[in-house]
């Protein structure tokens, strides 16, 4: 016989809430299991299908991505071949051909072409005035004497002893040939020669500074003396100015100093007027530019002079001064249409309905425009607004400045 398999029971029945209490936690147990299982694997394929969820979307966006950009270069370099977004919409305005022009007034003072004051060198007494007022003089005519007897004396003295040193010079010269004399007689004679000829030129020049001459030809003004009076150096006797040709100098602001050109002066043409002669305008010609600026005014310093032929023109004057600067014919766009890189100075025309870069050189700057030096031709395109999403060749669409 085969054995019999045992069971082991509960002991009494007094344990039986025991033995369902102790079966009940078994069951609940597996049960847990099982269910702690379920969830472990059902939570892991979860968490697979998300993770393969999240790679197919990076793969479909990248590949969406590098699909867009492909579709971007082919449409920048071959714009002509169609594109399925629209064309970039840019604001235009036409070109106007503008001179560059300008014009500036300002107040100026009359300066003479040259002009001095005249000093006595010696202090003594003037025996003569031989000049008036407003009268024409040469250059070195004598303006003042003064007295210089005793000068006189001196160079009379001078011219003897010069003479006698040269009688004697001569003697031993001839004396020296025959061996009478030596020669370093000789060489005495000729030193003292040479100073009596300096003494000479001594007392001439003792003479010269007592005579008051007109440093050049010009005019002389008023003087306050007088024969008899005693002056001496420092003691102002009269000025003398070339009027022939007036120099007025004004100040030109900053903002026109690059239009000025010390090699084209001939390109700016001046006119002064004068309240001493009403009613009569005088031609200048700029003749010299500062070679700074006044740092306070933030000014430059223009000179022009003034042909004077009748005189009507002193120094002094006070002018009111109209300079115009001659310019030339460039293409004037706003301000906004310029760009910039590393390979200058740009702008975006719109010719046949496409983008085309055309590099420009900016000559000036005036109220918020700019002319430019470049292949721009009247009634062309320029773009003012937009400018940044083209590209060479690139078709747009134009929109038209309303407040052009």
């Amino acid at each position: 016989m085969s054995p019999q398999p045992s069971y082991r029971l509960p002991q009494p029945l007094g344990d039986i809430r025991t033995y369902s209490l102790h079966f009940g936690l078994v069951e609940g147990t597996f049960i847990r299991d099982n269910l702690s299982r379920h969830i472990r694997s059902g939570a892991s394929g979860l968490i697979k299908r998300l993770v393969y969820f999240l790679v197919l979307v990076l793969l479909l966006g990248a590949a969406y991505s590098v699909s867009q950009t492909l579709l971007g270069n082919s449409s920048v370099n071959a714009p002509n071949q169609g594109s399925k977004g629209a064309a970039p919409k840019v604001l235009v305005e036409v070109v106007k051909l503008e001179s560059t022009a300008s014009s500036f007034g300002a107040i100026a003072s009359g300066w003479a072409d040259k002009s001095a004051e005249v000093f006595a060198i010696v202090d003594e007494k003037v025996t003569q005035v031989l000049f008036k007022p407003q009268q024409k003089v040469k250059k070195g005519e004598l303006l003042v004497q003064q007295d210089d007897r005793e000068e006189q004396l001196a160079l009379r003295l001078a011219e003897v002893q010069l003479k006698n040193t040269k009688s004697l010079l001569d003697r031993y010269k001839q004396a020296v040939g025959k061996g009478a004399v030596p020669q370093t007689q000789v060489d005495s004679a000729q030193a003292d020669y040479e100073a009596a000829q300096v003494a000479v030129d001594q007392a001439k020049l003792a003479i010269s500074n007592h005579q008051i001459r007109a440093p050049f030809a010009g005019v002389v003004g008023i003087t306050d003396i007088d024969p008899g009076q005693r002056i001496g150096p420092g003691v102002l006797v009269t000025g003398v100015d070339s009027r022939e040709v007036i120099y007025v100098d004004f100040e030109v602001p900053e903002a026109l100093v690059g239009q000025l050109s010390a090699g084209k002066m001939d390109q700016i043409e001046v006119l002064a007027s004068t309240p001493s002669v009403p009613g009569q305008e005088f031609k200048a010609r700029v003749v010299a530019l500062d070679s700074r600026l006044n740092a306070e005014k933030r000014s430059l310093r223009v000179r022009a002079n003034i042909s004077n032929p009748d005189d009507l023109l002193r120094p002094g004057m006070s002018f009111a001064v109209q300079m115009a600067v001659k310019g030339q014919m460039l293409a004037s766009v706003p301000e906004i249409a310029l760009q910039w890189d590393r390979e200058g100075s740009y702008v975006w025309m719109i010719r046949e309905g496409k983008a085309d870069r055309e590099n420009v050189r900016v000559a000036d700057r005036r109220q918020g425009r700019v002319f430019l030096d470049g292949n721009i031709k009247e009634g062309e395109s320029v773009v003012v607004e937009g400018g940044l999403r083209l590209a060479e060749g690139v078709v747009v669409e134009q929109v038209e400045d309303p407040l052009q």
